[in-house]
């Protein structure tokens, strides 16, 4: 069964992404509300022990404080069916805790092993091509990029998601929040 390791976010951070989650899925786009928490995946993997995966990541979360991501732009993946994506500003802390999240699991199968990590915090799925203006216009009411001020979140923990695939479905989440700063 697969499972997805991601990066959360603070509780006010989302509170903000599952409004906007909430209003894409009023507009009749394919949301994650109510579906995962709001989040960046770190990776993904076909075949990996749970247990094995939680019991990494608690001591492997142990050495990590909160982080601040800025997010400064919308972007989507391209298709007929497109997904919708915060995308954040690459920094030290994102790119070294993913690449450490790779070597910590490197003895299962990366879906993501081709050396290549797009970043990204989807806001939908699936959203015909013809309508992101729509959905960008929808999601952007809540996020404060208004005015040359950028959206920040903070990131606080590290989760295992277990789910099934089409359409996906949660089995389990488990979270691993970082130490406190000191």
């Amino acid at each position: 069964m697969p499972i997805a390791i991601i990066l959360g976010f603070d509780d006010e951070s989302t509170a903000v992404l599952n409004r906007i989650f909430k209003r894409l899925k009023e507009n009749k786009f394919n949301s994650y509300y109510e579906l995962v928490r709001p989040h960046i995946t770190l990776s993904s993997y076909e075949t990996i022990d749970y247990q094995v995966a939680k019991e990494r990541l608690s001591q492997f979360s142990a050495c990590f404080t909160p982080f601040r991501i800025q997010f400064s732009s919308f972007g989507y993946f391209p298709s007929e069916e497109s997904v919708l994506f915060l995308n954040p500003k690459a920094n030290i802390e994102l790119l070294g805790i993913q690449q450490k999240v790779s070597e910590l699991f490197k003895d299962f199968r990366d879906e993501r092993s081709t050396g290549t990590w797009v970043p990204h915090s989807t806001l939908a799925t699936n959203v015909p091509l013809k309508k992101i203006g729509k959905a960008i216009d929808i999601a952007k009411k809540d996020i404060v990029m208004k005015e040359g001020a950028p959206f920040f979140v903070d990131a606080q923990s590290i989760w295992t998601v277990k789910f099934e695939t089409g359409p996906v479905t949660i089995i389990s989440t488990d979270e691993f929040k970082f130490k406190e700063a000191e």
